[in-house]
């Protein structure tokens, strides 16, 4: 949780602090997931650029490369609506 916060506070120019922690906890849980075993991929949708990647590159670093899919929610929001689902 601290990596990505930590990495969103530096995208966004601000104390760690200031950063929301449900898109750390959500991070949390995506990796409580991969190391309990109990999924072998995630997916990270969310509209925050800064929460996705740094969400990505945190499990990546701890050996999740193959695991991890961050979906730019605001693309896939445009998808569903043109029909490109």
């Amino acid at each position: 949780m601290d990596g990505v916060q930590r990495y969103i506070a530096n995208a966004d120019n601000r104390p760690a602090n200031e950063v929301e922690r449900a898109d750390a906890s959500l991070a949390a849980l995506a990796a409580q997931y991969l190391i309990a075993g109990t999924a072998t991929e995630v997916y990270i949708y969310t509209t925050d650029i800064a929460a996705g990647e740094g969400t990505k590159t945190v499990l990546v670093s701890g050996g999740y490369g193959g695991s991890v899919t961050f979906v730019n929610g605001f693309r896939f929001i445009e998808d569903l609506v043109a029909g490109n689902s």
